[in-house]
């Protein structure tokens, strides 16, 4: 529903189908080719090409409905006694028979910086999601979830993985300009600049920087020296206003898109509003690139190097403890501190400290990158919450702990999509 119709394109043959539904990189050549791959039912082939997109495929009695890594394409289920239902859409499920909110999911959510603490829950009762990394399959004997992305990747050297990231985000920059003759990005940190500069390589991009002098940041200083450097990007500053704020019309509900769950940019909406606005007045654009959370990507996350400790790398956690300390006018001491706790436990460990705070009394307030690193940092919301959810919470955190089966090595890659004002690592591949 809602899709345009070059965003919904199959192929098919007798037994074998196999559906895609969004930006995909992939040609009805090469969709047709991978009917034999959905024949040999090797699902994660599927993922392989360019893009954001959800994938369907059929082989005989078997059905894989597989989302993408970086959560633009959830997938949600519910089994009943007559079958699986399954969608996109966690409140489409629960509005089947009314299945009420999930307040210890809702909880996790909004108090830890990791996503998957609690895996297959959503924030509907009744309703399940398929966890990062994983798909749906459904044969005759019921409905499962298989993972079909690693737990850990292996290691590459900086020389070997720049190009691939190159390659990787400029294929699917490419992809999502195809057929596309007006260009609009934002320009403002590493994320938005990156794809701005590899879209004007195609040709001409409107740029737009969000300049307000109450932000105190740097990105339109950045903005004008990288305008100046590709004459193919048309800059404009877009001025602040009074309404254009965090938080700003918040008091109305109604003016905000529904979602399956909270979500963060929506403190940013006024802001988001005027810079959109400003692309539209000038009728530039049919596609508009931007940054959010991209950091994620294209930097480390603090984490790894608790992970430097735990693999006994001292001398090289010192060399970039200085790094870090001289970006955070802080002492490569305290940087090493921060970095420490983290690298004497493993995940299920860490949801069990964090369990164990939860239990306590509210931490003092301090800025969440003053405390020290965590495989699944708590937020200040999580401060804020009552005793009766925070308890929940962590009773939820023991029996994950619990459950766990497979743990990643590196607390550096298990942060998943990244949220605003949080220290997360993106996963290995890129839409």
């Amino acid at each position: 529903m809602g899709w345009a119709t070059g965003q919904v394109r199959s192929a098919g043959s007798g037994p074998l189908a196999l559906a895609v539904i969004g930006d995909c990189g992939a040609d009805d050549q090469q969709l047709h080719q991978a009917l034999t791959t959905v024949r040999a039912r090797n699902w994660a082939a599927l993922t392989r090409w360019p893009g954001s997109y959800l994938t369907i495929a059929r082989s005989g009695e078997s059905l894989a409905v597989i989302g993408d890594l970086a959560c633009q394409h959830c997938v949600y289920l519910r089994s009943e006694g007559t079958g699986t239902w399954w969608s996109t859409s966690a409140g489409a499920l629960a509005a089947l028979d009314g299945a009420p909110f999930d307040p210890t999911a809702l909880a996790a959510h909004l108090a830890l910086a990791q996503p998957d603490v609690l895996g297959h829950r959503s924030l509907f009762r009744a309703v399940s999601r398929v966890p990062t990394g994983h798909l749906l399959l459904i044969t005759p004997d019921g409905a499962n979830t298989i993972r079909y992305e690693p737990v850990d990747y292996q290691p590459i050297s900086l020389p070997d993985a720049a190009p691939r990231v190159r390659a990787a985000l400029s294929e699917a920059v490419d992809t999502r300009l195809d057929g596309m003759r007006a260009v609009s990005a934002d320009l403002a940190g590493l994320d938005s600049t990156t794809l701005a500069c590899l879209a004007a390589r195609r040709g001409p991009v409107t740029a737009v920087t969000f300049a307000d002098a109450r932000l105190r940041d740097d990105d339109l200083s950045y903005a004008v020296r990288t305008a100046a450097a590709v004459p193919e990007l048309t800059h404009h500053a877009v001025p602040g206003r009074a309404e254009t704020v965090y938080y700003s019309g918040l008091d109305d509900l109604s003016s905000l898109p529904l979602t399956d769950t909270p979500n963060a940019y929506a403190v940013t909406a006024g802001i988001k509003r005027a810079v959109l606005g400003a692309v539209a007045e000038r009728r530039s654009a049919t596609v508009h690139f931007t940054g959010a959370a991209g950091d994620a990507v294209l930097s480390a996350p603090s984490s790894y190097l608790s992970d430097l400790l735990r693999d006994r790398r001292y001398r090289r956690a010192v060399a970039h403890a200085h790094a870090h300390a001289r970006l955070r006018h802080v002492s490569p001491l305290s940087v090493l501190r921060r970095a420490r706790p983290a690298s004497r436990v493993g995940l299920a460990g860490a949801w069990l400290q964090a369990a164990t705070e939860l239990r306590d009394t509210p931490r003092a307030w301090m800025p969440q990158a003053e405390r020290p690193v965590a495989w699944a940092p708590l937020l200040a919301t999580a401060d804020w919450m009552s005793r009766e959810v925070r308890h929940q919470l962590a009773e939820a955190l023991d029996i994950a702990a619990g459950e766990l089966l497979e743990e990643p090595r590196a607390a550096g890659g298990v942060d998943g999509p990244a949220r605003p004002g949080t220290a997360g690592s993106g996963y290995g591949r890129f839409a």
